[in-house]
């Protein structure tokens, strides 16, 4: 922070404190005027000191312009002091007036090739800039004799530049605030000001002549009102997600390279009826097996879809023998038909206390065999 406090010498040319008050610096203005003047001062520096002291009582003795002056001075030196009265307002990346802009500071590494950007920018345009900076970084920094040590670097310098509390965040609230006040938008001067008044908290100089700015504004905020907040923890998580993105890749390939070595299964028939999901350590049909199960009429006032058993045979908790078995079916146990597999090779079917199994065609014939119990489910057309 530069916080030379006279940027341009003005106050040194005076020979005032920049705290002096006004008659005290017009009484300096007038006796170095007289002493500098080249009509009678012969000094080769006359004209020259003579002019200085012009234009900086000109700036000073003007409450307003002094105020720029000071606050300008703050965070700009005398190199790139910009000219006042006419300073530019810094605006979004689209060109549009802001009140939550800051300055992002990135760095972009492509094989081996290092670029350093400053970009103006509010929130949402921060947050895509540094996804697409942390994309980059990930996928092309790491190659070249240089890269990994570089792009570690850069990673690191990228995440700690987005809190947005540092000098050149100073300077752009400071220069906008005194720009807005120029354009007399006292409520966008306000705002910046405030915004800067709080990042300065530090230094006590430079936040008394912000806080004094802000003051001498006469802005009465309405609710509306609000100051604006750098979401700097946002910015931090946009920078994650790329290599959390590439780790959830990499596990599901591990993953499937775990299956392909029978370390994790999932078997299936070549009819696609058989996938092994354990229940209560039972395997029983999955939920895409399920699916692949094309229904019935399971009204059980009828008998269109009733049907007994040839022999005593399995019934399986899945289409397939590899389930594991529900429970043994009796030869002319009568049951519903209430779905079938595409080939029909095998039924679901409903037993008596309302459970659905699966069995095999060719074990059962179509009718009804045993008479159902009372209060079967099967049935209750009795």
């Amino acid at each position: 922070m530069i916080n030379n406090a006279d940027a341009l010498g003005y106050y040194a040319a005076l020979e005032v404190h920049p705290r002096a008050d006004s008659s005290i610096i017009k009484r300096q203005y007038y006796e170095k005027a007289k002493y500098w003047h080249p009509d009678h001062n012969e000094d080769s520096r006359a004209l020259e000191m003579f002019q200085k002291v012009s234009v900086a009582y000109d700036v000073l003795k003007d409450e307003k312009l002094r105020m720029e002056y000071d606050l300008l001075s703050c965070v700009y030196n005398e190199k790139d002091f910009p000219a006042l009265g006419s300073l530019k307002i810094y605006k979004n990346q689209a060109g549009r007036d802001d009140k939550a802009l800051r300055v992002l500071k990135q760095i972009t590494v492509k094989t081996g090739n290092i670029r350093e950007s400053k970009d103006i920018c509010n929130i949402r345009e921060a947050c895509n800039m540094v996804l697409s900076t942390s994309i980059n970084n990930w996928l092309f920094g790491w190659w070249g004799k240089s890269g990994f040590s570089v792009t570690k670097k850069a990673i690191k310098f990228n995440l700690n530049e987005v809190s947005a509390d540092n000098y050149d965040n100073l300077k752009l609230l400071i220069h906008n605030a005194v720009a807005y006040e120029q354009e007399n938008n006292i409520e966008m001067a306000w705002i910046y000001a405030k915004q800067a008044e709080a990042l300065s908290a530090n230094n006590e100089y430079i936040h008394q002549i912000i806080a004094s700015f802000a003051d001498k504004l006469g802005f009465q905020p309405k609710k509306t009102v609000k100051i604006p907040r750098w979401n700097s923890a946002e910015l931090v998580r946009r920078q994650y997600l790329f290599p959390v993105f590439l780790i959830l890749c990499l596990m599901f390939v591990m993953l499937m390279m775990f299956a392909g070595q029978g370390i994790m299964s999932f078997k299936s028939s070549e009819k696609g009826y058989y996938e092994e999901r354990v229940l209560s350590g039972r395997l029983v049909a999955t939920d895409m097996v399920e699916s692949k199960i094309m229904k019935t009429d399971s009204d059980a006032m009828s008998k269109e879809y009733l049907i007994h058993l040839t022999q005593d045979c399995t019934i399986y908790n899945g289409p397939d023998v590899r389930y594991s078995p529900m429970v043994e079916g009796k030869a002319n146990q009568t049951v519903r038909i209430t779905g079938y597999t595409p080939d029909k090779s095998w039924y679901q079917i409903m037993l008596d206390n309302g459970e659905m199994g699966y069995i095999e065609k060719n074990k059962t014939e179509k009718g009804m065999g045993d008479q159902v119990p009372f209060g079967s489910h099967v049935y209750k057309g009795q």
